[in-house]
């Protein structure tokens, strides 16, 4: 068995859904632009009979849980916003059969609030959000984001935050630039393997066969090959047109999968 390669269905008026190449394993969905977390469930309803007609390769996993909203720091969104959105987000989720949801990690920002008081805020609201995971069968991936002003801003300080809510529904996930933001060890994601739900790549700044970043993504694809990794390596970054002034998703996105393809093999080949 060997990981998954998919990619994030964002900004889906530069990149129409139906234009997508064929061949992606998975794929990953904004909460926000379309799963609608501020539109009733009518709204939400139509929304979702569109989102089929795309034939979307399976949904693997969701991306910005919140938007504006934040669980801990020095401007906390209510709780009870904050719980009506997990509730609905999870059960939109299982709507479409998406297992994994991303959560950011700076949602959860320190501030001038005790490092502590933030910390059990985090545990109670990660608790909370355990109990609609449960009820719908999702699982919580947070996402360390290499900043030092927030609960977990290192994968090292995510798994101990995850062994300390201990809650079998949340564990977490990897994303390849914040690792190298702060020069962190790709291994540290091999420390827990069963922790690790999701993980995204990027090239410099735009989709992964642009800029020169393919030593570091065979790094990290080394990484969870050896430690078993089978759930999705994510394609998530902003898109640029490597072939004229128009943009091409079609092209591009084909471009990009094929690239990751070759270094998947690669290193299942070595």
């Amino acid at each position: 068995m060997r990981f998954n390669l998919g990619l994030n269905i964002d900004n889906v008026k530069m990149k129409p859904p139906l234009e997508l190449c064929p061949g992606w394993d998975t794929a990953e969905i904004p909460i926000t632009e379309l799963l609608l977390p501020f539109d009733t469930d009518a709204v939400w309803e139509r929304k979702l009979a569109e989102i089929k007609t795309w034939h979307q390769p399976p949904w693997a996993a969701t991306s910005h849980w919140l938007w504006d909203e934040r669980v801990t720091g020095d401007n906390i969104t209510d709780f009870t916003e904050l719980e009506r959105q997990a509730e609905q987000t999870c059960r939109r989720m299982a709507q479409i059969d998406c297992e994994v949801a991303g959560v950011w990690g700076n949602f959860f920002p320190i501030g001038s609030t005790p490092k502590n008081k933030a910390i059990d805020t985090a545990l109670k609201y990660c608790e909370m959000v355990a109990k609609y995971a449960d009820q719908y069968g999702i699982l919580i991936a947070l996402e360390p984001t290499a900043n030092p002003d927030t609960i977990f801003p290192t994968y090292r300080d995510g798994i101990e935050f995850v062994k300390r809510l201990n809650q079998k529904s949340i564990k977490l996930m990897a994303d390849l630039n914040y690792f190298i933001a702060i020069d962190q060890a790709f291994e540290d994601i091999a420390l827990e393997p069963d922790y690790c739900l999701h993980v995204h790549i990027q090239g410099e700044t735009y989709q992964p066969n642009v800029g020169n970043c393919t030593d570091k993504i065979l790094h990290i694809f080394r990484v969870l090959r050896d430690m078993g990794y089978e759930r999705t390596v994510s394609s998530a970054h902003p898109w640029i047109s490597t072939e004229g002034d128009s943009f091409n998703y079609r092209l591009e996105s084909e471009k990009t999968l094929k690239f990751l393809q070759n270094l998947r093999n690669q290193v299942y080949s070595e």
